[in-house]
């Protein structure tokens, strides 16, 4: 056992053991079980011009995880974490647990209280490993996630939700440091949905003549949402699927990963994936770089 393992205080001994449990979702809400009810055509992914994408390679998952293996072992034993951080929530067998007041936010009732859940258990974790590691404070609001909610530019309705971890000003240069998190409901989109939207190789740009499944609608959200802030780095999460991804340099190729479940993450915990991808997305880390836009070889 190295001195990390045997260390209960140790950030990467939590974040390797730390798991998300299950949402409580309300028995009023749609049950998704493969693929979700289709969306209805959302006017606002229609262009005029084509998206520039075209080819999309899968991240083999294997070469991630001995990524994050590489990364995280370079800290050994030197990054301590202090239980009473009320900003590390997700629970880790001998270390942290739920209690009561915690597990309410497990009790999902609308679309509020799903990102809520997301918010507190997750990204909020993640957040706080992040600036551990870079040793920031917590009131740092670059180090923070910031949710933000894609509205019509024809009235108000809101389209998705997007949060971003990264300079909310202007892009200032081409390769801007940064994150977009597509957050969606898993009553919106269904483990099917998304081993679609992964599955795919190639993407269709332009408007569609037929109506677009959703995993083709995601595609289109999630362009749209990075090249509006630049970032190259993006996850798409139902809570209970995670998928992880980057765009090219030219934003013609993207590769992704297959769906990750979020309890059975084959040896590597959700929150560790996420925490090495947003220190990447950062330039905080060369352990993985962004697609490329003629799809390489692993």
């Amino acid at each position: 056992m190295s001195d990390d393992e045997s260390t209960p205080n140790s950030l990467t001994n939590y974040l390797s053991q730390a798991y998300l449990p299950p949402l409580i979702l309300d028995e009023d809400l749609p049950q998704v079980q493969h693929l979700a009810p289709k969306w209805p055509r959302i006017e606002e992914l229609d262009m005029d011009r084509p998206r520039l994408i075209r080819l999309v390679s899968e991240i083999p998952l294997l070469a991630l995880q001995n990524a994050v293996r590489t990364y995280y072992a370079a800290f050994e034993n030197r990054l301590k974490v202090d239980w009473k951080n009320t900003h590390l929530t997700l629970p880790s067998p001998g270390m942290t647990v739920l209690d009561r007041s915690k597990m309410s936010h497990l009790v999902v009732n609308d679309e509020t209280g799903f990102l809520a859940a997301l918010e507190y258990l997750i990204l909020d974790t993640s957040a706080e490993a992040l600036r551990t590691i870079e040793r920031r404070q917590f009131d740092e609001d670059e180090l923070s996630f910031t949710r933000i909610c894609v509205s019509s530019a024809r009235d108000t309705r809101r389209l998705w939700t997007v949060y971003s971890f990264g300079p909310q000003t202007p892009p200032t240069s081409i390769l801007r440091p940064g994150i977009v998190v597509l957050a969606l409901s898993p009553w919106t989109l269904g483990k099917g949905d998304l081993q679609e939207f992964s599955s795919r190789r190639k993407v269709t740009s332009s408007a569609p003549l037929e109506p677009w499944s959703n995993a083709m609608k995601v595609w289109a959200m999630l362009y749209d949402t990075c090249r509006v802030s630049g970032y190259r780095w993006f996850v798409v999460t139902t809570y209970n699927q995670w998928v992880f991804g980057t765009w090219s340099l030219e934003w013609s190729g993207a590769e992704v990963t297959e769906p990750i479940p979020f309890d059975k993450t084959r040896g590597m915990s959700v929150v560790e994936i996420l925490t090495f991808w947003l220190e990447c997305a950062r330039d905080k880390s060369r352990y993985w770089r962004i697609s490329a836009d003629i799809p390489r070889g692993y």
